[in-house]
């Protein structure tokens, strides 16, 4: 019986081997469904919800009432959840605006808002009107009768002048599916793309409008028209894809559902009607969840989500390991050589294995590709011949030869070098490093040769 179940386990690894070989493990991380629909099943509406909320006037002192005590939403907007292949997520991305009088007010404790409107008193005295409320909080919406509270958990609004912000739910929900995210380059201008999110119910306050489910957020075709900076330096793209008041922090997608933006604002040309639509470029989104530790999955050129190839390595290697010390074992008890030895403590006792240090290039070009550093410099750029991580040709900002980076074992760093490069090699923050100079990196962190949408991560693991 011992000797069958053992055989089994053998067949089963082997089986296992096969189907990560042949791709049937589904290395495809998109849970979202088909193409750009599909992408509804990660979004959200995320409303500011007031509790005992009324209207009235002060003097500094005294406080007039206005209307009667209520529960009901302030503003709102769209959000789309984030988060590790396979696994319910719990971090929804979205506009820092949509949030801003959420933080503003305390986050949840009692707290006014300024309305902007005046109330007059019978001898003419005029007196600021305010909302006052009891408490509030930050709803995300599956449907109308079921939502999860959120709560802060990063925003770049007052921190680095990014309309991000992200919310977390206290428990993972199966209510939604992470969307994978993609870092857009300049050769997708022209590309078709959707917006999608929860128009027409932001901004109103106190609003009465139930439309929170799947069939209730609206999906808008149209192309990207440009990719570029701001005058604050923040990459925001232009696209034709319509927005309006509601779909602030939802997502910009592609075709295949993968998200390249976050709708952020449209913006009116002069006196006429024509109006241009912009939303924040996934490298900003990357670039804001790298800095506050929120987990997100990296897409691949085509379709949604690929799991990163340093993860599918390990899995391989670690199951067939396990199938090699299952048929030392099998051999053990048939009585082959080693059959002492399989009874032996020392023997049955797991070897232990340290960390390895790699680097995982985020580029769209690399499709998630890891490559493991040592104490020898890995040479980055696009000169096939010396670098071990190669960009293709071509690419915006990267050099023949144009960074080296290496792995302390001492220190559990890493050491990057810009080797005279012509665009430069930046840390996260934008910081360009010196020619020649090492840096020391920390396992976790991030840095990009040229452009943003070189992003490269150091990591353990």
């Amino acid at each position: 019986m011992r000797k069958g179940w053992i055989r089994g386990k053998c067949v089963l690894l082997a089986m296992l081997l096969a189907l990560l070989g042949t791709g049937i493990f589904g290395l495809d991380a998109e849970a979202t469904g088909t193409g750009a629909t599909g992408a509804r099943q990660g979004t959200v509406y995320v409303e500011f919800y007031l509790k005992g909320a009324y209207y009235g006037a002060t003097n500094g002192e005294q406080i007039k009432q206005l209307s009667e005590a209520i529960d009901g939403g302030y503003s709102s907007g769209s959000g789309f959840f984030v988060g590790n292949p396979g696994e319910d997520p719990m971090y929804i991305v979205t506009n820092f605006h949509v949030v801003d009088a959420y933080v503003e007010t305390g986050e949840g404790n009692r707290g006014y808002i300024n309305t902007g409107r005046a109330w007059t008193d019978s001898n003419g005295n005029q007196y600021p009107v305010y909302l006052f409320f009891n408490s509030s909080e930050m709803r995300i919406y599956y449907d109308d009768d079921n939502y999860d509270v959120a709560y802060m958990s990063s925003e770049g609004g007052n921190v680095d002048r990014v309309d991000l912000a992200v919310l977390k739910l206290r428990n993972a929900t199966k209510e939604r599916k992470a969307l994978a995210i993609q870092v857009p380059t300049q050769d997708m201008v022209g590309d078709t793309v959707y917006s999608i999110g929860y128009p027409g119910n932001a901004d109103n306050e106190l609003m009465s409008a139930s439309r929170h489910g799947l069939n209730d957020m609206t999906m808008r075709d149209g192309i990207i028209s440009k990719i570029g900076a701001n005058a604050q330096g923040i990459e925001r793209i232009q696209m034709t894809a319509v927005i309006q008041h509601g779909n602030s922090g939802g997502p910009l997608v592609t075709e295949d559902g993968v998200v390249v933006g976050v709708n952020t604002n449209g913006i009116m040309k002069g006196g006429d009607m024509e109006v241009d639509y912009y939303a924040i470029s996934a490298s900003e989104l990357v670039t804001f969840l790298d800095r506050n530790n929120i987990p997100y999955a990296l897409a691949g050129q085509k379709g949604g989500g690929s799991f990163p190839v340093w993860i599918i390595i390990v899995a391989v290697v670690v199951i067939a390991a396990a199938a090699v010390v299952a048929v030392v074992f099998l051999k053990g008890k048939n009585g082959a050589p080693g059959a002492g030895k399989a009874k032996a403590g020392k023997a049955s006792t797991p070897a232990q294995t340290a960390q390895r240090a790699f680097i995982r290039s985020m580029a769209v070009q690399h499709n998630g590709m890891a490559l493991v550093v040592g104490a020898t410099p890995v040479l980055i750029g696009r000169d096939p011949a010396n670098c071990k991580l190669v960009y293709v040709e071509g690419t915006a900002g990267v050099s023949g030869r144009h960074c080296s980076i290496s792995y302390d074992a001492a220190t559990g760093e890493f050491i990057l070098t810009d080797l005279r490069s012509t665009y430069g090699t930046f840390l996260l923050g934008g910081q360009k490093l010196n020619a020649n100079m090492p840096y020391r990196l920390k396992p976790g962190e991030s840095f990009y040769v040229g452009d943003k949408a070189n992003l490269i991560r150091a990591e353990l693991g």
